[in-house]
């Protein structure tokens, strides 16, 4: 596989490399695979919490967005908003 670099990427890269004593392929496999690793780790947890929210929504420990809204406005309406009743 050949992955085109910018120049400025590339040039840090090269003179990571060389500040490191590396090899600059070798150099930039292990940061590919560190930052697809991360990647991967954000990945699941996000979709963990995903399934964390909608598994206490199921079993009513938590209640959508916009039914928490709905309740707020109507327990604390904004004064500034008026009314249709208002004269």
């Amino acid at each position: 596989m050949a992955i085109v670099l910018k120049p400025e990427t590339e040039e840090k890269l090269r003179q990571t490399a060389q500040r490191e004593g590396q090899d600059v392929d070798i150099l930039a496999d292990a940061l590919l695979a560190e930052v697809l690793a991360q990647r991967e780790r954000e990945f699941t947890e996000d979709v963990a919490a995903v399934q964390e929210a909608w598994t206490a929504v199921r079993e009513g420990r938590e209640r959508p967005f916009a039914e928490f809204m709905a309740d707020h406005r109507r327990r604390f309406p904004d004064p500034t908003l008026g009314t249709a009743d208002a004269p």
